[in-house]
């Protein structure tokens, strides 16, 4: 691993060398990086970042090196980070082991970045208990005989549980009032440099995780939050800057979306009505939709939408429209017993139009699947299992001008939808439903 990642740093540093000469931008630099290998969002790697770091040495000088990220992972509320940085300058630079920490910083439900908070730090295995992610550069033992255990014991847990407010405010580790360093259990007699003589490392152990509380602002979680904005700065691309702005160009070129409801359609309310009654709004059922089999077509692939198929996997792979992701919502989402019987894996039970959460993570999920910034469309086999999702993201707070039912794959069996209907079954699927890892609220007796 050692050797990778030595390698991953050789590149970039001799990246950015290039990119100083070119006048790049540290963000045309990692723009570089992700796009012209496979890496990133939908390739084979993880996205990877070169991001600045103050490292500060023993008689308190200061210079600017760059920090390495050759891990990123979106998780459910929290993101998974490898980084590379140089801890201690103090020996000659052929004994300037580069230490690489494993961190995992959270997507807190407020969506400021202040309030992100770090949940491991590790020099060691990651949080799954499977993989060597880090690995400690400094030397063990101490100049004063202190080991790198008691590095583990007693500095790293200081920053579990901090948020960027907590430890933004500090430049070195003398800044840390002793009271805020000894409190919590087992930690009364420890003082601020309990495990070492110098203070170099735990100095850029703290650098280290602000300027990687910088890097996780560009994170799309924190886009409403104003203090991630200007955090952001330093990793401008320009080119990415004219492609969010042809990005916008284009979506401004695309035809407006209507209003869900079409007001102008009629339906039978009643079971035996002769007469049918105009769709009025708030009316979830495919009859009533703005957007349908009609002219579905004019309103596919684009940015500003999320496209959601509710059927199981099976029926998805025989057929589906092209676009759309599937989420169960019979297997996943709702189960009208799955409040009440434990051995139900759904989100909600109860009823579709007063859902009952089934785990405490249960609407933070639902928001992961049904992302509130974007308009939704969603579909099944006829209609009902979308008119019926749309009831549950009315109950749970979701705006409902954004999210369209636009029937069923029953509606799309012409020869005209062929082009936008993936027919041929591509794979045969058996799928087991289950969440791992949730907090399940106790069935109701």
């Amino acid at each position: 691993m050692t050797k990778r990642i030595l390698a991953i740093l050789l590149a970039c540093l001799l990246l950015c060398s290039v990119a100083q000469a070119a006048e790049m931008s540290l963000g045309d630099v990692n723009a570089w990086l992700n796009g012209s290998a496979k890496l990133g969002e939908g390739s084979k790697g993880n996205p990877i970042a070169v991001i600045p770091f103050s490292h500060i040495d023993g008689p308190g000088d200061e210079d600017l090196f760059y920090a390495f990220v050759p891990f990123k992972y979106v998780s459910r509320d929290y993101v998974k980070y490898q980084v590379s940085f140089l801890s201690c300058t103090c020996r000659p630079a052929d004994s300037n082991y580069w230490s690489t920490a494993y961190v995992e910083l959270t997507l807190p439900d407020s969506g400021k970045l202040d309030d992100a908070a770090i949940k491991t730090l590790s020099f060691d295995m990651d949080s799954s208990g499977h993989y060597n992610a880090g690995q400690y550069g400094d030397s063990n033992p101490a100049p004063n005989g202190n080991v790198y255990k008691q590095f583990v014991n007693d500095w790293v847990p200081f920053y579990v549980g901090k948020t960027f407010a907590d430890i933004k405010q500090y430049s070195t580790i003398k800044d840390i009032p002793a009271e805020a360093f000894t409190a919590g259990e087992g930690r009364e007699a420890l003082t601020i440099d309990a495990w070492t003589g110098a203070t170099v490392s735990p100095n850029n152990v703290l650098r280290m995780l602000i300027a990687l509380f910088r890097y996780h602002a560009t994170d799309s979680f924190f886009d409403a939050d104003a203090d991630a904005a200007a955090l952001r700065e330093v990793f401008a691309s320009s080119t990415a800057v004219e492609a969010k702005a042809a990005a916008v160009a284009a979506v401004s070129e695309e035809d407006e979306l209507p209003p869900p409801q079409d007001t102008t359609k009629t339906y039978l309310a009643n079971e035996g009505d002769t007469e049918e009654t105009p769709c009025e709004e708030g009316n979830f059922g495919p009859t009533c939709s703005a957007i349908s089999a009609e002219n579905l077509r004019q309103y596919l692939f684009r940015s500003d939408v999320v496209y959601i198929d509710l059927r199981d996997y099976e029926d998805y792979a025989k057929k589906h429209l092209k676009g759309f992701e599937v989420i169960p919502y019979l297997a996943l989402i709702f189960n009208a017993d799955a409040d009440k019987d434990a051995s139900l894996p759904q989100l909600y039970g109860g009823d579709p139009a007063d859902p009952v959460p089934v785990y405490e993570e249960s609407d933070k999920l639902l928001a992961a699947l049904f992302p509130k910034n974007k308009t939704i469309f969603v579909m099944c086999q006829g209609g009902g299992r979308a008119a019926n999702m749309m009831k549950i993201l009315k109950a749970r707070g979701w705006d409902m001008s954004k999210v369209y039912n636009i029937g069923g794959m029953g509606h799309y069996t012409g020869s005209e939808y062929k082009d936008i209907v993936t027919d041929t079954p591509e794979i045969l699927i058996t799928a087991t439903y289950n969440f791992d890892g949730l907090t399940r609220i106790a069935p109701a007796q």
